[in-house]
């Protein structure tokens, strides 16, 4: 009888080291299948700064009412309202926004495009974020929405 089991003896010795390496490499391979993807910084600093990545800047769902009349209203209105009407603009309403981005001076004054007054005046520009949302607005047709 142990004539017979021999054979079956020698090639179960020999799988087992194989197959304990196979599943170690599988474990290993498994690891790093999960962990690199996760490294998602490009740089060291990236990395090792203490502030979140910002998010996305979403310039498709962007209207009036929720997007451009509050950043007009922080930014815009302390020198463009009734009383001021700094360069013979008020921005308070969407009629008189809508105005002036029909007629190019809104996209213009915050890009700060040749010819036209950079704005906010006296402050600091508008973010590319803000710009790009103002923009895609315009390019809606500036709907009152």
């Amino acid at each position: 009888m142990s004539q017979l089991l021999a054979p079956l003896k020698q090639m179960t010795a020999a799988r087992v080291p194989l197959a304990a390496a196979a599943i170690r490499y599988w474990w290993l391979g498994l690891l790093l299948a999960t962990l690199l993807p996760a490294c998602t910084y490009d740089s060291a600093e990236e990395l090792l700064s203490k502030t979140p990545p910002a998010p996305a800047c979403d310039t498709l769902a962007v209207t009036f009412a929720a997007s451009v009349a509050p950043l007009l209203q922080q930014r815009c209105v302390s020198c463009h309202n009734p009383t001021l009407r700094n360069g013979d603009v008020n921005l308070t309403t969407y009629a008189q926004v809508q105005r002036v981005a029909a007629d190019g001076r809104l996209v213009g004054v915050i890009t700060h495009a040749a010819g036209y007054p950079a704005m906010p005046q006296g402050g600091p520009k508008l973010s590319d974020c803000e710009i790009a949302r103002i923009r895609s607005w315009v390019r809606q047709g500036a709907p009152n929405n």
